[in-house]
């Protein structure tokens, strides 16, 4: 059998011998949706989708882990249009934890409503705490929130989910998706499966943060993050592996660092990855994801093979441009952002100059 592997900015299918032991993952079979109309996001009625994905009590439902995979290629080989995602997922019946984060992120960092906004959804923001400041994140990959509701719930086959801070809450009893908001020290109960979704973070050797001053004016700087998320299908035994850069504009006010508005960017440029022990290496694409504000871009998603750091490479950026009298560009480069120790290099310039 085949093992099929995704990667970023190309629609691209690249086939592994011998690593893939069960046929349901012939991952490409095409599905058609019925697009529908629906009244607000926070959506109470049910819609059938004809092909594999079911809109009900507000969650989507993924007839398998076959369509599940077949959404989640579709997603990264256009995570680049945003809009074209929302649509998509409009039609299914669907506002997205994404969708909810990037509506809030969009909040200057002096509005008031912005601490409203995280109030009113506060599954949607993983709040961690970093070098003086409170980074606010998506609890998972961009890619996987694409499909879980405001509350972190979806469903594939019988399996429900619940994405909840740094792990993933998972149950095949409909009656029990009320305790899946409970705290985890809280669920007791054997019929709800608990995991961690950044085991990187959990090992405590998680990529981390790096950060870097504009040199003009030092209380603008960059906070350029990189992360491994995953998730575990126990019907089939597959792991999901996903790994995203995000880039954090921030402002010093009072000696506390808070949200910025700048001209940011996270990218790539061309890398591989490699699946060891033979360590084959495969292409990683360029690609970007630029917005007045926080950017993320998930670099790499594959169906049940982690990548062999010390056998990948992949250059990141994360970019930012300050305006204060002249133009700055600033950089934090990880020269090996898929190495788990990366030695990654911090440069400026004041050049109008943006290779990507």
């Amino acid at each position: 059998m085949k093992k099929n592997l995704f990667l970023k900015s190309r629609k691209l299918h690249l086939s592994i011998g011998h690593l893939w032991g069960i046929s349901i993952l012939s991952l490409f079979a095409v599905f058609f949706i019925i697009s529908c109309s629906k009244k607000e996001a926070d959506l109470q009625d049910d819609l059938l989708v004809v092909n594999d994905i079911t809109f009900h009590d507000g969650r989507l439902i993924f007839m398998d882990v076959t369509s599940f995979t077949d959404h989640q290629k579709w997603l990264i080989e256009n995570q680049s249009n945003p809009q074209l995602i929302a649509n998509k997922n409009k039609s299914l019946g669907l506002k997205s934890m994404t969708e909810y984060y990037l509506e809030g992120m969009k909040l200057e960092e002096t509005d008031l409503k912005f601490a409203e906004y995280v109030a009113k959804y506060p599954s949607v923001f993983y709040e961690e705490t970093y070098d003086n400041s409170t980074l606010f994140l998506l609890p998972h990959s961009k890619l996987l929130c694409y499909v879980a509701n405001k509350d972190g719930i979806f469903q594939i086959g019988d399996e429900i989910y619940r994405i909840a801070g740094n792990y993933i809450y998972q149950t095949r009893d409909e009656s029990m998706i009320e305790m899946l908001y409970l705290p985890k020290d809280q669920i007791s109960d054997k019929g709800i499966k608990i995991s961690l979704s950044q085991p990187k973070l959990a090992a405590k050797n998680d990529y981390g943060n790096r950060t870097v001053n504009f040199s003009i004016n030092t209380k603008f700087r960059i906070v350029s993050s990189l992360r491994e998320y995953t998730i575990y299908d126990s019907n089939t035994g597959i792991t999901f592996w996903y790994d995203d850069i995000i880039t954090n504009p921030q402002k010093r006010t009072l000696g506390v660092w808070i949200r910025a508005q700048l001209n940011t960017k996270s990218a790539n440029d061309n890398g591989y990855f490699a699946l060891c022990p033979s360590c084959t290496q495969y292409p990683i694409s360029a690609g970007s994801d630029e917005n007045t504000g926080l950017s993320q871009d998930v670099i790499y998603f594959a169906p049940d093979y982690q990548i062999d750091m010390s056998a990948s490479y992949c250059p990141a950026y994360s970019r930012g441009r300050l305006i204060d009298g002249s133009v700055q560009y600033i950089y934090i480069t990880w020269d090996d952002a898929l190495d788990s120790t990366p030695t990654g290099t911090y440069y400026y310039t004041s050049v109008l100059n943006d290779p990507f």
